[in-house]
């Protein structure tokens, strides 16, 4: 469960009593369920704070408060950057459909300097931007892909190249962008290797499964190309 420090009280009371009872009632239901469960809740503001603003119930904490971890944010661990990057870029390319393979030293030098105020889902979208910023045979990134960090970055530092953004009034989000890059990199593929599937798959390093839901998602058949 993350962030279960914004969970409601009166949530925290129903919750509680669900690990209290070890039981559930399903709606429509006449009977309780038994349940079975291990509960890992994470916060980013200290729990204990929380309950003495009376802002979370104390018996909730306790009851959770079993095996505390404390996960140093990504500043004070950057030796992890790495290992992270590895990691976030498996699932970007299995999510875009792409093959990056790494980031190039001088993208790492600036991330290790850079001192990271959101953490992890930060890193993991500066790669993502990225990734929508590099040409789709690119496998590295590098300076020029990567937007600039923090609040607008430092002056003449990290400024994309060759990238066409969409007018302000356009309401384009980032889900949006990522999509159509997508659609694009698809369509590319299968016309390149004349919709041979198996070989369009292959270039784009996904699964023939999940190349098939992108085309039946972005409507890329070659009857409507």
């Amino acid at each position: 469960m993350d962030e279960i420090g914004v969970m409601d009280l009166s949530v925290q009371a129903s919750f509680l009593r669900v690990l209290q009872e070890r039981e559930i009632m399903r709606i429509g239901d006449s009977k309780p369920t038994p349940i079975d469960v291990r509960v890992i809740a994470a916060t980013n503001v200290p729990l204990e704070q929380l309950v003495a603003q009376g802002k979370f119930r104390e018996d909730l904490y306790y009851r959770l408060n079993v095996i505390p971890i404390f996960i140093p944010p990504l500043r004070q661990r950057p030796e992890d950057l790495p290992k992270l990057c590895r990691f976030l870029l498996r699932k970007l390319n299995q999510d875009y459909g792409r093959a990056v393979k790494g980031v190039g030293d001088e993208v790492m030098r600036r991330f290790l300097a850079y001192k990271w105020p959101g953490n992890v889902r930060e890193l993991e979208n500066v790669l993502g931007r990225a990734i929508i910023n590099m040409g789709f045979q690119d496998q590295v990134i590098c300076s020029e892909h990567v937007p600039p960090l923090g609040w607008g970055g430092q002056a003449g530092q990290w400024v994309p190249r060759d990238i066409s953004y969409p007018k302000e009034d356009d309401g384009e989000t980032l889900r949006d962008a990522v999509a159509r890059a997508e659609a694009e990199a698809i369509k590319r593929a299968l016309e390149r290797f004349s919709y041979n599937k198996t070989r369009a798959a292959k270039s784009l390093g996904i699964s023939i499964r999940a190349l098939y839901n992108k085309i039946h998602k972005y409507g890329l058949s070659r009857e409507t190309s």
